[in-house]
């Protein structure tokens, strides 16, 4: 009983590896079962090469947000005058903060909406100077996030755009074995009908 097959322990995992396996299967046949384990095995790459770009990001970002929050400190300051603008998002007011004779005057940038009335927060930093907010946590984590997600998308795309561009090669070269099989055996065909 099966004496006249071929029990090759290789081609027999082979055959157990791809599905439908068979002596007239084609090598271009392959592409499928090859590609989907490229896919799985760059997708598993990718998931650890994201974290560990998500997880560096983290560690910069949270490092300069310590550096930021020990380096910057807010003083209320109060708004003197509010100046002419060119633009309608942002406009120009002079602020004040300290007591004589160490008061300290500015001129900032504010959103429209804020109004430039009363007291603002101004950031200062060692220095004195004026200054933007420091970076929070929320700012490193979203900028984590943003760096993995990067990776993912990007992989994605790439993979995808691989796999179609080759998918299409395959294609090609099966038609033209195709066209080639049918050419020699076509003629065959036609006198064997008449």
């Amino acid at each position: 009983m099966g004496a006249d097959r071929n029990t090759s322990g290789l081609r027999c995992l082979i055959r157990r590896a791809f599905p439908g396996a068979n002596p007239l299967r084609r090598r271009t046949d392959l592409f499928e079962p090859i590609a989907l384990l490229l896919v799985v095995l760059i997708a598993v790459v990718t998931a650890v090469l994201a974290f560990s770009v998500a997880q560096n990001e983290l560690n910069t970002r949270l490092a300069a947000v310590e550096r930021e929050q020990a380096s910057r400190h807010q003083v209320v300051a109060t708004v003197v005058a509010e100046l002419p603008s060119a633009t309608t998002s942002h406009r120009p007011v002079a602020v004040r903060w300290g007591q004589q004779p160490d008061e300290r005057f500015a001129v900032l940038d504010l959103p429209a909406r804020v109004p430039a009335a009363g007291t603002i927060p101004v950031w200062l930093d060692d220095r004195g100077q004026v200054t933007g907010p420091p970076l929070t946590r929320s700012d490193a984590t979203e900028a984590a996030g943003l760096a993995g997600a990067g990776v993912l998308l990007g992989s994605a795309l790439v993979t995808t755009l691989a796999l179609l561009l080759s998918r299409a090669w395959v294609q090609h070269r099966r038609m033209l074995a195709w066209e080639a099989e049918w050419a020699e055996v076509e003629p065959r065909w036609r006198h064997h009908t008449s």
